[in-house]
């Protein structure tokens, strides 16, 4: 079982990467990436995270959303 704020899901797989080649992750201003593809890309047939929340009716309607900061860089 996952869990994400007040959220459980059950049964969803976890991947780990350890190496990602490139500057991306170790410029970027960001802890990590959630799952959020189409289940045709995930590998090895995981279902992404929301295809698994919505699956088992865990939110009454299909929408996430992100909040996004204007900036991430003290002016």
């Amino acid at each position: 079982t996952k869990q994400i704020s007040n959220i459980s899901i059950k049964g969803q797989d976890f991947g780990e990467s350890v190496f990602e080649p490139g500057t991306t992750f170790v410029l970027a201003h960001f802890d990590g990436v959630l799952g959020l593809g189409y289940p045709s890309l995930a590998v090895g047939n995981a279902l992404p995270v929301f295809d698994s929340i919505m699956n088992q009716n865990l939110v009454e309607e299909p929408i996430f959303s992100f909040y996004l900061k204007r900036s991430v860089f003290k002016m």
